[in-house]
């Protein structure tokens, strides 16, 4: 993936001690017992605070008994995340868009068989299929939410709900968004800040969509004000999604 993690907090001499706990932390499982070691999350990506945490995943052979420990544990004042599963189960599991999300920035440390690469590729890239889906969906549905939707709650007299729907349609837009841009859709605590790292983005994205997000009351005329702020940036995605997929707005939504 090529989003970059610049973290402001992030502590160079914590990255490094956290790296070193990793390393040392698998050695004693590098052996027959697992097919392969991979390291995820922020040690992999490049960037380390006192809320990161070691995230290790160990395929191990079907039948194998490792006595590990408890899948959450403190090494050296650090969190370390345990992922466990069977190589064999892994070849047919399906794995949601949030994990190959996390595996796409992953690190294979130990793959003696050459095995764990293979599955990877095989799990993790988007698929061609997958991009003009969240394209299509990604445009009908985000213009769905924040305008047809909302409008709905907006009848109904609720303006809590108007607003919730205009936030839900925001994630079908950045869904969109990733697609665009041939990546795979970030885990939800990372959306927002990967979507911003994106190349292909409307306009002056940072300022517009600050503008939509931006809510000083729940109220009519706030809503009115993110639609109109919204729309700016969904007209202009319109034509460029529309030539991605070759099919025109109102067919993408006979199909979605």
């Amino acid at each position: 993936m090529s989003t970059k993690f610049v973290i402001q907090a992030s502590d160079p001499a914590l990255l490094e001690k956290a790296r070193r706990v990793a390393q040392a932390f698998v050695q004693p499982y590098m052996n027959d017992a697992v097919v392969g070691i991979v390291f995820l999350g922020a040690i992999v990506r490049g960037y380390f605070d006192r809320f990161a945490d070691i995230d290790i995943a160990l395929f191990k052979k079907q039948g194998a008994n490792l006595h590990l420990p408890h899948k959450f544990l403190k090494v050296e004042d650090l969190e370390v995340q345990l992922w466990v599963s069977d190589y064999e189960d892994e070849l047919t599991a399906k794995w949601d868009m949030s994990r190959r999300w996390t595996y796409a920035q992953a690190q294979i440390y130990y793959d003696p068989a050459g095995k764990i690469a293979p599955l990877l590729q095989a799990k993790v890239p988007l698929q061609p299929d997958e991009r003009k889906w969240l394209l299509m969906s990604g445009l009908t549905l985000s213009v769905w939410y924040t305008n047809d939707l909302t409008r709905l709650w907006v009848e109904r007299g609720n303006l809590i709900s108007a607003h919730h729907m205009f936030d839900q349609g925001l994630n079908y837009f950045f869904d969109m968004l990733f697609g665009l841009n041939h990546e795979l859709v970030a885990d939800m605590k990372w959306r927002y800040y990967c979507v911003a790292q994106l190349d292909r983005l409307p306009s002056h994205f940072a300022e517009r969509i600050q503008e939509t997000m931006l809510l000083h009351a729940l109220s009519l005329e706030e809503l009115d004000r993110r639609q109109r702020a919204f729309m700016t940036m969904w007209e202009e995605m319109k034509p460029i999604v529309e030539a991605e997929v070759q099919m025109t707005f109102d067919e993408m939504v006979q199909v979605v």
